[in-house]
């Protein structure tokens, strides 16, 4: 395990050497590297964009199937689960592709923590770390956007403008990416699975934000990348399977109808033979 891990930590140096060949700038360099990830794993993307599409549509299957069988649970999820297969449904099928992304985020922040240790030694990217020159817009990638504030705050306050932006980036190209993948919804939903999923959808980006407050700006640079990426990649998608459908709000169940009142008997007159008999 130890190999691969060393192995995928000297593939991104010698990657990100060979990308600065191409285009000597640290910052393009990532970027290219970003791409190149996403590329090889947008097979992968477009199998599970269709399968979260597949579940959204089963929904309104699923919510009969917990109506109808709400006193029997196991019956229940052995139904639901033979209709999530036989549509090709996956409710996480957004989630694999950065899941699988994850061990080279983490390998690129090792590399970045310590460039010179996996960037091949003598490298045209190497000799400019070496000097200093690893800067992209006014940040230098190796640094945390945390010990930038930090640092600007006790000397130059517009040193940290480069990196607070860097990160508004990030956060508003994924809560773009996110909301762009989700139906429309004709109103506002009373549905709590659908409003527990607008929910996320607004706290994501924000949670991302929080936790990349203290990884270094060139890691931040990568994620927005892979931001706005996914989020081309998904146009492209949808142009050609269609976006997803409107979701119109379930209708009410129509209450039943009162039952007929029985018709009112009236008292009959009495005959005229009873009255010709009391005459007599």
């Amino acid at each position: 395990m130890s190999q691969l891990w060393n192995g995928l930590l000297s593939g991104l140096g010698t990657a990100l050497s060979l990308f600065y060949d191409l285009i000597p700038s640290f910052g393009i360099a990532i970027m290219l590297l970003t791409v190149v990830v996403n590329l090889v794993v947008f097979p992968l993307t477009l199998k599970q964009t269709r399968a979260t599409r597949a579940f959204q549509k089963i929904q309104p299957e699923v919510k009969r199937i917990q109506r109808e069988l709400k006193e029997d649970p196991k019956a229940m999820q052995a139904e639901m689960i033979k209709v999530q297969r036989e549509a090709g449904a996956n409710p996480g099928g957004c989630l694999l592709p950065i899941l699988v992304q994850m061990p080279v985020w983490f390998a690129l922040f090792r590399v970045l923590n310590a460039p010179l240790t996996y960037i091949p030694a003598g490298s045209g990217l190497a000799r400019l770390i070496e000097s200093g020159g690893d800067h992209f817009l006014g940040m230098d990638l190796g640094t945390r956007v945390s010990q930038a504030v930090s640092d600007a705050a006790s000397s130059n306050v517009f040193g940290a403008l480069p990196y607070l932006a860097l990160m508004a980036l990030m956060v508003v190209a994924q809560f773009v990416q996110t909301a762009h993948a989700q139906p429309r919804l004709a109103t506002a939903s009373t549905d709590p699975q659908q409003r527990t999923q607008q929910k996320l959808t607004r706290i994501m980006p924000l949670f991302f934000a929080f936790i990349s407050y203290n990884f270094p700006a060139g890691l931040v640079l990568y994620w927005t990348t892979s931001n706005i990426f996914r989020l081309l990649q998904q146009v492209l998608i949808f142009r050609m399977d269609g976006r997803p459908e409107t979701m119109l709000p379930p209708a009410p169940t129509p209450a039943p109808a009162p039952a007929p009142e029985p018709p009112a008997v009236r008292p009959q007159p009495p005959s005229n033979k009873k009255k010709s008999r009391r005459r007599k």
